[in-house]
């Protein structure tokens, strides 16, 4: 009977080391974790930071330019065209 207790409490020793050993394991898997969490992101806010300071040249279009506007609006010119036009076969 003897026996049987301590291997029971042999047993609940052992149940509570392993516990132990897993909960730390596990916790210093997440430490590892959040600590390369961390490094990712200073590397990224790092990296963000520096190509801010890098001057940003504008670079010119491929297309065309746009050409000027006629110094006369072309609908006005047709516009008075017709117009004259019309005077001059009214007064034929």
């Amino acid at each position: 009977m003897l026996k049987r207790v301590i291997a029971v409490i042999v047993l609940l020793i052992v149940a509570i080391i392993a516990v132990r050993l897993v909960i730390g394991f596990v916790s210093g898997l997440l430490w590892i974790v959040a600590l390369v969490a961390l490094l990712v992101a200073a590397l990224w806010a790092w990296s963000t930071l520096k190509s801010a300071k890098q001057d940003r040249a504008v670079k010119k279009s491929p297309a065309r330019e746009v050409a000027a506007a006629p110094a006369e609006d072309p609908v006005a010119v047709e516009m008075r065209r017709i117009t004259e036009e019309l005077e001059r076969r009214r007064s034929q």
